[in-house]
This record gives C-alpha cells, sequence and structure tokens, in this order.
C-alpha cells in the first residue's frame, strides 16, 4: 500500500527520517532527521525497535474510507491533528508531503469510530458503518494477514488472522 517514496521515510521518536549510511560491523545507522535538518547517527537495534512507517495523507484516507479533502476539512475543524510535514520544523507546508506516523493512524481511527455518521439517532447512539476495525486497520498497515475461504454462494469470508509483526 506504500508508495515508494513513502518506503524510504520512517517515524524515529516522532521525527521524519531516512537511512543514509549503515555499518553492520559497529552496529550503527546514519539516518537523515528531515524535521530537524541535520545527520545523526543511531544504534541499529534502537532503530529496529522504535522506528514507525510513514503515510502519505491519501494512504490514510484509503485506510480509513476518506477521501484526501474530508482529512483536510477535519484537521481545519480541530477534530483529526495536522500532519506533520516533511520539512524542516515539520509543519505541514503547501507543496511539500506531509506524514502521519503508525501510532497516529491508530489514533485517527480511534477518533473516527467515535464519530456519528450520517443523520443524528433519537437516543444519540452513534452509528459508523464507515470506519474499519482495529483488526481491519492492522491488516491495511501490513501488519497482519487474512485468509479467505468461499462459501457456497461465492461469498469470501474471512477464517484466520495472523499477526504479523
Amino acid at each position: 500500500m506504500s508508495g515508494v517514496a513513502t518506503k524510504s521515510l520512517s517515524f524515529l521518536n516522532g521525527e521524519l527520517c531516512r537511512p543514509v549510511h549503515l555499518s553492520r560491523a559497529a552496529g550503527m545507522l546514519t539516518i537523515f532527521n528531515i524535521n530537524q535538518n541535520r545527520s545523526q547517527m543511531v544504534l541499529l537495534s534502537e532503530w529496529k525497535k522504535k522506528k514507525q512507517r510513514a503515510y502519505l495523507k491519501a494512504e490514510v484516507a484509503k485506510m480509513l474510507n476518506l477521501s484526501r479533502k474530508t482529512i483536510n476539512n477535519l484537521v481545519d475543524k480541530g477534530i483529526f491533528f495536522p500532519p506533520i510535514g516533511a520539512v524542516e520544523g515539520g509543519k505541514p507546508t503547501w507543496g511539500f508531503r506531509s506524514y502521519y506516523s503508525e501510532s497516529q493512524v491508530k489514533e485517527l481511527r480511534e477518533i473516527q469510530a467515535g464519530r456519528h455518521m450520517g443523520r443524528p439517532r433519537k437516543d444519540g447512539l452513534i452509528t459508523n458503518n464507515q470506519t474499519p476495525t482495529s483488526l481491519e486497520m492492522e491488516i491495511s498497515m501490513g501488519n497482519s494477514a487474512q485468509l479467505y475461504t468461499k462459501d457456497a454462494y461465492g461469498n469470501f469470508i474471512p477464517v484466520f488472522v495472523e499477526k504479523t509483526y
């Protein structure tokens, strides 16, 4: 699901980074911190434990069954928090891409799941059939795999879910 430009970018401690050079013998990784506009040395073990994938706003919108414009509107209304821009300082800027981390995407899903969709109900309960479940979100993020079987009518039914992380 990730685009070509997104594969090389990751979040480390809430900042957008790109790996530059790996020294396996020393166990060190040189990264370029985009938000601070400088190179840093990081332990390879720390990188593997703490890095999170970066998702473009369009990818997040697709995972949440929303449009990019809807995400922009929700950010403007203060319901969603803004993404982190690929510029110094991290402020989203027009003309530059902006990204959400894995944990931020999960948080946005929780926010969206608590919102009512459609006409208000008289009893005040929340109805939201558009937002994916947390398990469906894990699958779309690539953290799980799902196996389907076909029933007698030709419908695919999920049978098995495996966590891959």
